[in-house]
This record gives structure tokens, sequence and C-alpha cells, in this order.
């Protein structure tokens, strides 16, 4: 199901505007603006479209429990959060949102105090039915003013100080909610930014403080930067028992689906500014092309078709945008992906360095090495080395390489077993698409392997017996060349 809400700064459709001649109408900056302007959401700007899956329901987030949800940057985590907060709040649930990137230098006890101070006031805000002169409400009222003036001091919050308020809170939590009958939601965006190795002991104390007060956590975060539970002691929220998890990423192991969900999106938005139809911006090629340069991420699918047209508006007598121009959009946003790689990892010291190493070693095996841009990696492998394999899935959740099918049969060999990945199309593209290289390509929504500049025959992938030949053909990655050693490293933590 499609959701669409307008908002004042949207435009209508205009009526009797006539179709869309090409890349040059005026609707087609109409359009480019309208994307910039909402291709980020925040706690203050609304989605225009919201996309949900069978995953990610609305009766799943907003259900009365503890939720991790994850994503790759892009892929829709606070456009989920703030579907769920709107639905809540017409509900009349309490409702708090604590952005984690403006805490990211705090302290686990300073971040745990800012999340119950926002936490309270919209508890304190939401009364009811409780008196504002009662003992309850007084309580609520005293431990908020405690919380504000723990965190003005001008000396560091000891531990102490959070801990001793853990019981206190869960108390007055639990039978104020009771009175006034109704649920209180803390939503905690971008938690990915706390250090990893602080992580369990935040979780811990928030889910202390609200434990059987009918107050429930939406936390968004990107997996591979999560660690959500320490086993010993335990520590934080262990899944299935203390938190569901909700996974996000719509991955090119689907590409039908992928293609239809990601041009659902952007035809929604081209709808609002009198567009009718894709097809009067972008051929066909140049739609197939870019959900391969995205990845399948809904950020990067818009923001590459705003670059790959402004690209083509820039092109004398240009109708549409094509192939080229999708590809020298994601040649240009190499530079962008490694600044986010290093402003998502920068709480967690060396591993910005370590994964920027890890993409140049996959990138000489692809280009230098072997001459293809898709490989495999054996199970067996990926069992034996956790740790460089916690690598490679860095690289994947920040969108520099992509994940095309989780289990390649290999041909001779019965019980063997393979993933295949994609090497990001922003490392070998740009204003020429490197030459003489094997590629997988994404043409009628299916995928294709071809030799660039080459008059070798296109191998098609157009049914699962044949998307598996081409795969089986690709070269293996062996997981050692990533036991390289950087200095000052912390080895992840990773959460099962």
């Amino acid at each position: 199901m499609l959701v669409v809400r307008r908002t004042k700064d949207m435009a209508e459709t205009p009526e009797g505007a006539g179709s869309v001649t090409g890349v040059s109408d005026a609707r087609v900056g109409e359009l480019v603006r309208l994307i910039s302007a909402k291709s980020r959401v925040s706690s203050v700007e609304p989605n225009l479209v919201y996309v949900p899956d069978a995953r990610a329901s609305l009766s799943t987030i907003t259900a009365s429990r503890h939720h991790l949800v994850f994503g790759r940057r892009g892929a829709g985590k606070s456009a989920l959060l703030m579907e769920a907060r709107r639905a809540l709040r017409s509900e009349g649930a309490v409702i708090s949102w604590t952005n984690i990137q403006t805490l990211r230098h705090e302290t686990p006890q300073r971040i745990f105090l800012y999340v119950l101070k926002d936490l309270l006031e919209s508890v304190i805000a939401g009364r009811r039915s409780t008196p504002p002169q009662s003992a309850l409400a007084l309580s609520l009222g005293q431990l908020h003013g405690r919380i504000q003036d723990l965190l003005l001091a001008d000396t560091p919050t000891e531990t102490e100080d959070a801990q001793r308020l853990v019981p206190q809170i869960q108390r007055a939590l639990s039978s104020y909610l009771e009175i006034e009958g109704n649920r209180a939601f803390a939503f905690i965006d971008d938690f990915y930014y706390v250090p990893r190795d602080m992580q369990p002991d935040i979780l811990d104390l928030i889910h202390g403080a609200i434990r059987d007060t009918n107050t429930w956590i939406k936390i968004a975060s990107i997996r591979h930067l999560t660690n959500w539970w320490r086993p010993s002691p335990p520590t934080g929220l262990q899944s299935g028992q203390d938190a569901d998890l909700i996974d996000l990423d719509v991955t090119l192991q689907e590409p039908d689906k992928a293609g239809k969900f990601l041009e659902g999106i952007l035809a929604e938005y081209a709808s609002r500014v009198g567009i009718s139809s894709l097809s009067r911006i972008f051929n066909r090629p140049a739609l197939d092309r870019l959900v391969l340069a995205s990845g399948a991420v809904p950020r990067d699918y818009m923001v590459l078709a705003v670059s790959a047209l402004n690209r083509a508006q820039r092109r004398r007598n240009a109708r549409v945008a094509g192939v080229q121009d999708v590809n020298q959009a994601a040649g240009d946003a190499a530079s962008s992906k490694i600044q986010e790689l290093e402003e998502d990892m920068a709480a967690n010291r060396g591993v910005a360095a370590r994964t920027v190493k890890t993409l140049q070693t996959v990138r000489k095996f692809c280009l230098d090495e072997t001459a293809f841009t898709y490989f495999l990696v054996d199970h067996r492998e990926k069992e034996d080395r956790p740790f460089e394999y916690g690598l490679l899935a860095d690289l994947m959740d920040v969108r520099l390489i992509h994940l095309i099918d989780a289990g390649v049969s290999a041909a001779h060999e019965a019980g063997s077993r393979y993933e295949a990945y994609m090497l990001d199309l922003s490392q070998f593209s740009g204003s020429r698409l490197k030459q003489r290289i094997t590629v997988l390509d994404f043409e009628d929504r299916h995928f294709v392997s071809k030799v660039t500049r080459s008059s070798t025959a296109v191998k098609k992938g157009a049914t699962s017996r044949q998307l598996v030949g081409i795969l089986r053909g690709a070269p293996e990655f062996k997981l050692a060349s990533l036991s390289f050693e950087l200095p000052d490293v912390t080895t992840p933590a990773f959460s099962d």
C-alpha cells in the first residue's frame, strides 16, 4: 500500500498543463526541488511518500513491544519511525523523540538522562486525568527536575547518579501511566552514532527505567554499527526476548520487486508536480540503471535520479535522462559515500579507516585483479572468519557493496554455497564506465552479465536458473585477504 500525505508546501498537480515534453520542462525543475527538499526526513519534516512493506507494517512498529529498526543509511528508518509516531499520536499515546546524533559526544549516563528527560516531558505534557497537584504528578515533576539538575551540572554525571534514578523513574512511570490509562513510546533515532561499546549500557539503563511501565522504545540504527546485547554480564536488550528486530533493507536479491518499489516512490513524487509518467523524463535503461546504481536504497535512488536529471538538462537538446547520466551521477556520489562512511563511523575509533581499507582491498580485487564487479564469498570461510566477514558486512551497510544472492550453490561441489556481492557502481563509474570489465547490469528488471566495450554476448539472468549460472562464474573473494592490521583499531562487537 502506498500512503501519501499532502503538506502545505507540496505542489498540486496542475490541471490542463499538458504533457511534459522532456527534461527542459519547468516541472522537472519543480520535481528536482521537491525531491531535494524531502530526501531526508526528520522529527520536524513530514514524509511526503511512505511505502511500507510486509516486514515493516504499521501494525508491527506501533505494537506494545520494544523494536530495533535496522537498515542502511537512506533505507527509510527515520521515515518509518515518523509514520509510527504520527499513527500513535492520533491514538492519543504519549510520544517522545530523541535524536542521538546531537548527543554522540556525551557519556552513556548523560545520553540516558537526555532520553528520560524527553520522555518525562512528554508524559507530563500529555496528562489527561491525574490532578497536577497529586503526589504522583509532583513526583514525576521532581524526577524531571533532578534530571535537569544533573544535566546542567558542571562536573560529569557519575554512573551512580543515573543508576539511582532507574528504580525511582520506573515506579513513578508505572503508576502514572496506569492511572492515565495510556501508553508511552520513546523514539530514538540514529542510535549508531553512539560508540558500540557504550550501547548496551545505555539500553540497559533505559530498559530498566521503563520496564513494566507500558512504555515502549523504538530505536533506529545500522545493524553492524550496533551492539544491543552484552551476554556477560547480561546487559542491554536481548533480541527475541526483550525486543524484536525489523530489517528495512530492500536489496538487489529481488530486483523486480526493488525496481517496482523504487519507481513507485519516484512516480508519486513526479505526479505531485504534474508529470504523469516517468517515461517523459527517463528512458527505460536509465530507470533500470538507477536501481542498480542505488543498490535498492530509496534515498540513494532519489538523489541519483535528481543528479541524473540535472546532468541531462545540461546536455544540449536532451529530451530524457539516459544511462550515461546515471553513470556520471553514480561516479559523482563516490566521494560523498566515503564522507558519509567516515561520519557514520566516527564514534567508533578506527572503524572508518578499517572500512576504507576493506573497500580498497575489495576494489583492487574486482577492478585490477579479476576485472569482475561481482564476486562470491564461501559460506565456510564466512563461518571460519567472522571478524573479516564483519568487515565485508560493514561495506554493505554503508552501501559500497550490495548483496545479490545469499545462497548460490556450487556447480560441481554438493553442499557448498556462496554469497554473491556486487561492487557499488560509484566505485567504477564516472564520466565513462570503466572498460573491459565484466559487470552486472539491470535490464527490464532482470540482471544480465556483460563485458564493457566488448562484442562478447550478453548473458541474461531472466530466470533464477540463468542468474545462478551467471553468479557461479564470478571469482571467489577470499576473506583472508582482509586480515590486515591498522594501528589503534579496536575490535568491533557484533550482536547475534
